[in-house]
């Protein structure tokens, strides 16, 4: 038989057409892509997804540009070695030796094809398999225990959807371990990789415990800054077991109890630590979630002194008391009706405790909370079962609570503080309503027009943490170290951490009652309230660290914080108007960005110290004609995007804020910047938007109707997912999917000035003083049904949304806050209601729009 060919000795070896490398058998094996053309592993390993709406599924080809598909998740070996290219690469030196060594030495194992039966559940779940770099165990795990959280840190910054920086703490709760028996002996060749062994893991739980785990991914994610971030599932690189890994705060809530001294000082702790305790209560409620039983260990403060909820150490809780290694001492607090059921295993293990366990129980806990925290003793707030009887109980906590409240603003605290502990649940009171008893505590505050709305009744059931999936796993994990060894978070030494009395001044509310509600019977207030604080016009509008931001012609930033919407401080420096805004969390900074008409970025450190001087500054280099920031983005990369009169936009790195690159092509002055999925989107005066990657700031696309004579500038832009919003100075909005234009109309008749695209919810103003409520229909093809409008005493300069709340910034200085309540209603057959509201005499309709369980009000407004 003949042999192969070989190539000649002075050839040289082949190389990757795109990095020019030349390919080897080992680190650069040529890959054959669907479209015919070879490249090394490297570069397939590292090129962009094709399109924002794919971007885990494909890739373009850089040689011909072709759209392929490929699989992320199993790297480049899920493509074909050309073997041709592999027969003229050039023999090793010592074939003879090469191959005793080859005989000696284990081979590199090879990543095993996905399961077909696991396709599905990492298609649907891949947001919540961190990567294996995370790697935030030591080398050698902890053994898991019943009720035992494992303690590390990221060794790596995981970027979109987790978003947490490295050397980030974490804790680890185990969800799934091997079986017992004799190991697996793994293939010395093939080996699956990280991800097909996250989901086989994944796989073996039961399907009510895999929701679970995944509802609390979901919920954890809309319940930033009440609830501690669930980031995901992650395995060791050796064996199971399968880690639920949270963001972890080692500041306690008990080591407030220890070192405040008393009279304001206390009040103001209690009604902060209060009201986002109510917070986390009613956010998890409304994502259907009840706890069962809670520890004032499951609460820590995070650096900027927010109280948050850690679910992890919640389960880890539950686990305890579900394994019954959890006593008096262990201060637990359960409501009597969850003890009780408890005791009836039969019940527990047909799930047939649905409707017995709500949200009146998590009153219970929420009631034992506060006795924790203004009392200063949890053993005595966990201690209605212990010796004694229930009245002699209640008497002491009655007594103890006046005892610490006596002559504050909140002494009413103290009743409806006995209604949550009272023995039936229905007397209980909703959470909503002790929210508001402690914001009513404010001296001269409305703030209960911005009370959270508390939509309990619209959970026929609850999904009981205490008694659900997860919790029962305890005995799964081996017998606890010893009785009662919870391990809660342990407070650092800092004892400088006192939460700051919040200040209600600086807004003003006006209320409209709703009225003639014959069919539907539903309560509440639609309220909106106006911030006060600038002398111009505001023009921009930013939040993060529990902070709203405000910037405005005035040349200054208000800072306002979003527990009350009280003012802060006001940062001064600028020179010129402050036209842009933006926000950056950092490892251990909060930043405010701002750019002004005098081509000056001004970088703000936002703590506690309140200090007004600039952390750093900068001016463009743009002549005195072509001068001035218009518009700011940052992106999870570490890049700052700005946007200038002089037609192009800059890359600054936010390490050392340096100017990194520079983008071209916009004809006229850059006027708005958007970052959604890896691409930049910017808009401009000559009508046109284009899209850059964010990896290495390369053009994408232009996004142009095509219609001659059709050019009117780009003034603001909206993205979410594969969809951007656009709005232009004639009035018109612009809809574009995956590049494509798929709706244009004529929304307002002066220019719309701001966008927010938010679901399936668009919201639009401008010139014309009227904010537009819009509905997002259809996949394919999108439609757009108008829902409300709200007529403004000023131009609309900017929206914001927040936790159903609208913030708009108008012209004339006033930034007005406005809720979007969710309501049930008793008769869900309905499809559309109109309410008469007085009291306001602009508002003049309401606007009733719910599914079969739900629905949004929004008020049509005319002057």
């Amino acid at each position: 038989m003949a042999s192969a060919a070989t190539p000649p000795p002075d050839a040289e070896p082949p190389e990757c057409p795109v990095c020019l490398s030349p390919f080897d058998a080992t680190s650069a094996v040529p890959r054959v892509l669907p479209c015919g053309h070879s490249l090394c592993g490297p570069c397939i390993a590292s090129l962009p997804p094709a399109l924002a709406s794919a971007s885990a599924a494909s890739f373009r080809c850089p040689l011909c540009l072709q759209c392929v598909p490929y699989s992320r998740a199993l790297g480049p070996s899920s493509l074909p070695k050309n073997l041709a290219l592999l027969s003229l690469l050039p023999s090793p030196p010592n074939p003879s030796s090469s191959r005793a060594a080859a005989a000696t030495a284990a081979p590199c194992p090879l990543y095993l094809p996905l399961h077909a039966d696991h396709s599905h559940i990492l298609s649907r779940f891949h947001h919540a398999v961190l990567p294996e770099s995370a790697s935030p165990l030591p080398s050698t795990p902890p053994r898991p225990t019943a009720a035992a959280l494992a303690i590390g840190s990221l060794t790596s910054d995981l970027g979109p959807p987790w978003f947490c920086a490295r050397g980030d703490p974490v804790s680890l709760l185990p969800v799934e371990v091997p079986t017992d028996g004799a190991p697996t002996q793994e293939s010395s060749f093939y080996r699956p990789s990280h991800a097909a062994r996250v989901v086989a893991a994944i796989d073996t739980l039961s399907s009510a415990a895999r929701e679970e785990v995944f509802d609390l991914v979901a919920a954890s994610a809309r319940l930033a800054r009440r609830v501690c971030r669930v980031y995901g599932v992650w395995m060791g690189p050796e064996e199971a077991p399968l880690w639920m890994v949270s963001e972890r705060h080692s500041r306690g809530v008990s080591g407030l109890l220890e070192e405040r001294s008393g009279g304001e000082e206390m009040v103001a702790q209690i009604r902060a630590v209060g009201m986002e305790v109510c917070e986390a209560f009613m956010g998890l409620h409304g994502e259907g979630l009840v706890l069962g039983c809670l520890g004032l260990s499951c609460f820590c403060l995070d650096r900027f002194g927010h109280c948050l909820l850690d679910l992890n150490q919640a389960l880890a809780l539950c686990r305890g008391v579900r394994a019954g290694v959890c006593s008096s001492k262990s201060r637990v607090f359960m409501a009597p009706e969850v003890v009780a059921l408890l005791h009836d295993k039969l019940l527990i293990k047909d799930h047939g405790f649905n409707g017995l366990v709500g949200s009146s129980s998590d009153a219970w806990l929420l009631g034992c909370v506060l006795v924790a925290i203004v009392t200063g003793d949890e053993q005595l707030a966990a201690g209605w079962n212990t010796d004694g009887s229930y009245d002699d109980w209640m008497n002491e906590v009655l007594m103890r609570f006046d005892a610490s409240l006596v002559g504050t603003n909140l002494e009413p605290l103290s009743a409806i503080t006995a209604s949550c502990l009272n023995y039936d649940p229905e007397s209980r009171p909703d959470i909503a309503d002790i929210w508001k008893c402690i914001s009513g505590s404010l001296v001269n505050s409305s703030i209960g027009a911005l009370a959270p709305n508390d939509d309990l009744v619209s959970q026929k059931s609850f999904l009981c943490l205490l008694l659900g999936e997860l919790s029962s796993m305890c005995s799964e994990f081996g017998a606890v170290n010893s009785d009662d060894s919870i391990l809660p978070y342990q407070d650092s030494d800092d004892k400088n951490s006192t939460l700051d009395d919040a200040s209600s001044a600086g807004f003003i509310n006006k209320e409209v009652v709703m009225a003639g509600m014959d069919e539907p019977q539903c309560g509440g207030r639609y309220k909106s309230s106006t911030l006060l604080a600038h002398r111009d016009c505001v023009t921009g509008l930013a939040i993060g660290g529990g902070f709203l931001f405000s910037s405005s012609y005035d040349k200054t930033i208000n800072v306002w914080s979003l527990q009350d919407f009280s003012h802060i401080q006001s940062l001064k420096g600028h020179e010129h108007k402050i036209t842009a805004i933006a926000v950056v969390e950092n490892d251990s900074q909060l930043l405010c960005i701002s750019g002004d008409s005098g081509s000056g970025i001004f970088v703000w450190c936002v703590d506690a110290s309140h200090n007004n001087e600039p952390l750093n500054k900068w001016y463009e280099n743009n002549d005195w004609l072509y001068r001035g920031i218009h518009c700011l983005a940052v992106s999870g990369t570490g890049y700052l995007y700005t946007g200038s009169k002089d037609k192009s936009i800059k890359a600054w790195s936010l390490e050392d804020y340096s100017l990194r690159c520079t983008m071209t092509g916009h004809k006229s002055t850059v006027s708005c910047l958007s970052v959604a999925c890896g691409i930049l989107y910017s808009g401009s005066w000559d009508g046109s938007i284009r899209s850059w990657w964010i990896s290495d700031h390369n053009p994408l696309s232009v996004l142009e109707d095509g219609i001659p004579g059709s050019i009117t500038p780009v003034l603001s832009i909206s993205t979410e997912d594969n969809l951007v919003v656009s709005s232009y100075e004639n009035g018109c909005l612009k809809i574009w999917k995956d590049g494509v234009l798929v709706k244009s109309l004529k929304l307002q008749n002066g220019a719309i000035y701001a966008t927010k695209l938010n679901g399936k919810w668009l919201y639009a103003g401008g010139w014309d003083k009227i904010l537009n409520i819009q509905e997002l229909l259809g996949e394919s093809e999108v439609e757009i049904r108008d829902v409300a409008s709200i007529t403004c005493d000023s131009i609309i300069t900017s929206i914001l949304y927040w936790d159903e709340r609208l913030i708009i910034g108008l012209s004339n200085r006033d930034i007005k806050v406005c809720i979007i309540f969710v309501l049930l209603f008793i008769y869900p057959a309905l499809e559309v209601s109109t309410y008469k509201l007085q009291g306001y005499k602009s508002v003049q309709n309401l606007y009733i729009l719910w599914t079969t369980t739900k629905g949004r009000i929004c008020a049509d407004v005319e002057n």
